[in-house]
């Protein structure tokens, strides 16, 4: 529905831009999460809100290789994903992005 993407929309722009609006609880975690070798990978904040949970981590490549990312690589299985955005897709090393993750909330 139209109200669904527009608060999908809302909730990547405030953890993108770390604008948050009054109605979205935000909390910061920085926690260490296993993900790939070669990778250093964080738990940053999550966002709370409309009907979602937003996370926004940061991929750190610790390797010795470049790596091309991609959104399906985020998407858990069971966690009721319904969007993921990486803002840079080919990280060389030593090279970080961050990456959105956002799904259903308890709420909805």
């Amino acid at each position: 529905s139209a109200h669904h993407v527009r608060a999908m929309k809302a909730m990547l722009v405030a953890m993108a831009s770390e604008r948050v609006p009054g109605d979205i609880r935000v909390d910061e975690l920085n926690q260490p999460m296993q993900l790939w070798p070669e990778t250093k990978f964080a738990l940053l904040r999550r966002y709370e809100g409309r009907g979602l949970v937003g996370e926004k981590y940061l991929l750190h490549n610790v390797g010795v290789a470049a790596m091309v990312l991609a959104e399906a690589e985020f998407d858990r299985e069971g966690a009721q994903v319904v969007g993921v955005a990486v803002e840079q897709h080919n990280l060389r090393p030593g090279e970080s992005t961050s990456v959105f993750v956002i799904r259903r909330g308890a709420d909805r």
